[in-house]
């Protein structure tokens, strides 16, 4: 549905897709913005209501319907791209609140002042979209903007404290893979750090996640390396010793197998 753009704003009242009402996956993150509404929609097998000033945050893969079509609202659907660059100067956002995989709800209700602030946000998303051309990092910024706050919003309306001890191993081990993946990409150190076997680490990533600590931190690697291909001057070279590759070739590999792309080929891409 992005159709190799970073963004798209979709209004709802004049969007009706033929798998909205059937089972179906995404390859986007999708913040979904309800202004008038009733009825429900199922997320992976949960049914929420679709109420007016709600919410919802859906992750890529998340199996997802619509079960009543009266509604008006917004669609906002980004990239991952977008989403990392918002998870670089925020990493642990995804564990907490609306983006909790493992959380009780993926919504919140706007209230008061939230309301006019999604309003002036969205606002400026349609005005950036008019202009030609598109660019990640602005994108990046209003999606900031609208996830923190529908965070803290769910954390005030959220009537006790958060205590988990899986959530908490998982909080400190983001923290520790974004201080030191460039330099410390094997499972045994952040292990350590975490006083935990590495087997159990790995499983109770897995188990949480549905990926390995591997997969985490070669995921940051990718994004970063993304991120400098699009947005420095450095060379392929200089960039695979700043993410602590010590062949540049063997950078070239994982940046290929992972993308089907050389950061060559990915750095033109973002040229056009």
């Amino acid at each position: 549905m992005l159709n190799n753009s970073s963004l798209q704003l979709i209004s709802m009242d004049r969007y009706v897709h033929s798998l909205s009402k059937t089972p179906h996956r995404h390859d986007h993150y999708t913040l979904m913005w309800i202004t008038r509404g009733h009825g429900s929609q199922l997320i992976d097998g949960n049914e929420y209501e679709m109420l007016t000033d709600r919410v919802f945050f859906l992750h890529p893969g998340q199996v997802h319907s619509m079960l009543d079509f009266d509604r008006d609202g917004w669609l906002l659907l980004f990239s991952d791209m977008v989403y990392k660059l918002f998870l670089k100067y925020h990493p642990l956002e995804e564990y907490f609140g609306m983006m909790d995989l493992t959380g009780e709800k993926p919504y919140v209700d706007l209230t008061g002042n939230a309301k006019t602030f999604f309003e002036s946000v969205f606002g400026l998303i349609r005005l950036e979209l008019s202009n030609k051309g598109s660019d990640e990092d602005i994108f990046s910024h209003f999606i900031s903007l609208l996830l923190l706050k529908a965070n803290k919003l769910f954390h005030a309306q959220k009537k006790q404290p958060e205590a988990n001890e899986v959530k908490e191993i998982i909080r400190k081990l983001k923290l520790s893979i974004e201080e030191n993946f460039r330099s410390m990409p094997h499972v045994t150190y952040y292990a350590e750090q975490l006083n935990i076997q590495p087997r159990r680490l790995n499983d109770i990533v897995k188990n949480n996640t549905g990926q390995s600590v591997h997969d985490i931190i070669e995921e940051r690697l990718l994004t970063e390396s993304k991120i400098l291909l699009s947005s420095s001057a450095m060379t392929v070279k200089e960039i695979s010793y700043n993410l602590g590759f010590n062949d540049p070739s063997y950078f070239n590999r994982f940046f290929k197998r992972n993308t089907k792309q050389t950061p060559v080929q990915f750095r033109a891409s973002k040229l056009r």
